[in-house]
């Protein structure tokens, strides 16, 4: 009876230092807040300007580029969130957002809105 008791405190223990284990590795994961997507540095040289220097970006300008890509992501996501449309479809256009920036459906909600400030104004 005593080795049975042992063996299912051995099991329960080693149950708890897996789940502890795996709550560990999970917290040590890096999260991408917007203070760090905004200072990540680009690349100070890369492949095109080895060989065409003449036409690609210095590193300032993509730098300058890419804060301007993140304003606007940020800022289209934000209209998303004030519109009045149903949650679903919402979580559709904010995941076009983040995967396909060009999409129809994104393309489509955003030139109804453009077109409804134009006739406000």
């Amino acid at each position: 009876m005593k080795t049975k008791m042992k063996k299912n405190h051995f099991w329960a223990f080693s149950v708890c230092l897996l789940f502890l284990g795996i709550g560990n590795a999970i917290a040590q994961t890096t999260e991408s807040t917007k203070e760090n997507r905004a200072t990540k540095e680009v690349q100070r040289h890369t492949i095109m300007e080895k060989f065409a220097p003449d036409i690609s970006l210095t590193a300032t300008e993509r730098q300058q580029k890419r804060l301007d890509r993140i304003a606007e992501i940020e800022l289209r996501k934000s209209v998303i969130d004030t519109l009045d449309i149903s949650e679903r479809r919402r979580q559709k256009l904010l995941i076009d957002l983040k995967y396909n920036p060009f999409s129809e459906r994104l393309n489509r909600t955003m030139a109804d809105i453009k077109f409804e400030d134009d006739m406000n104004e």
